[in-house]
């Protein structure tokens, strides 16, 4: 926003601003979006007062602070936990995500945060169907269903489903690393999740070694050998880290195997050795 004591100088700033944009940024103003307006028009259009909801939903943010102070609920004191107590976070939640509306990233994150600690099943089909606008929050979905330890086993298949899907669909756009990361966290540190013959795509398909490697410590948990014997042959061209994860993966194998192994790969990092032998 602009502000100026005429039309002529508004539409001066706007011409510098549109120049600089282009010049700097080969970017340019959208004129649909570009308006000059008188004072009044302006008090009245942009400066009404907030809804009953608009407020609440400020308070949350006030107590939660700045996004990358990454604030959590076990961080307020008693007093700000008895307010955030009494919001309806989950009728929140519905309307931080509702069509048409901007994610604020801190209130979603914070919303879930604090949601995964009352393992409200309720809420996980709009997570589910809410994915791909909650991918820059990929760290607080996984938090969410880190916290559901009493889950039956085909919600919590569907679930994995859900998550994965993204990762493995060809047809559609990738999430990024960021997204990826997160979700197999999950996979890696339960085993309950599971998906193994899914990861084992995720580690195949993946063009990123950092993909691959976090596919590799989840196959490391949920694989069996059947998955475990087709991560060695990525060795040769994964990075050190993917390389100790790969050989982590390796512990479903035969010992024999594992033996046969450590040999031909001819070991020398002191950290692939303790890999290869846990």
């Amino acid at each position: 926003m602009i502000f100026a004591d005429s039309p002529q100088e508004a539409e001066y700033g706007l011409r510098i601003l549109g120049e600089t944009l282009f010049q700097n940024h080969g970017l340019t103003l959208q004129t649909a979006k570009t308006k000059v307006l008188p004072a009044a028009e302006y008090f009245e259009t942009y400066l009404t007062p907030h809804s009953e909801k608009e407020a609440t939903r400020r308070r949350l943010l006030e107590l939660v602070g700045e996004y990358d102070e990454a604030i959590s609920y076990e961080d307020l004191d008693e007093d700000q936990k008895k307010e955030v107590d009494a919001l309806n976070l989950s009728e929140m939640l519905k309307d931080a995500l509702a069509e048409g509306q901007n994610v604020d990233y801190r209130e979603v994150s914070f919303i879930l945060g604090r949601l995964s600690a009352l393992q409200k099943p309720e809420l996980i089909p709009i997570v589910l169907e809410n994915l791909e606008r909650l991918y820059p929050v990929a760290h607080s979905i996984a938090a969410f269903f880190k916290q559901f330890s009493a889950l039956d086993k085909n919600t919590r298949d569907e679930v994995a489903k859900a998550l994965l899907t993204p990762v493995l669909d060809s047809d559609s756009a990738k999430p990024s690393e960021y997204y990826c990361i997160w979700i197999l966290s999950l996979f890696h540190d339960h085993r309950d999740w599971d998906h193994a013959q899914d990861l084992l795509r995720v580690f195949r398909e993946t063009n990123s070694d950092t993909v691959r490697r976090f596919s590799a410590l989840a196959l490391a948990t949920s694989g069996t050998r059947s998955e475990a014997i087709h991560t060695p042959k990525y060795l040769p061209i994964a990075s050190s880290l993917s390389r100790t994860a790969i050989l982590l993966a390796t512990a479903k194998m035969g010992p024999d195997e594992r033996k046969y192994l450590r040999q031909g790969s001819r070991l020398n990092d002191p950290l692939e050795k303790l890999c290869a032998n846990s």
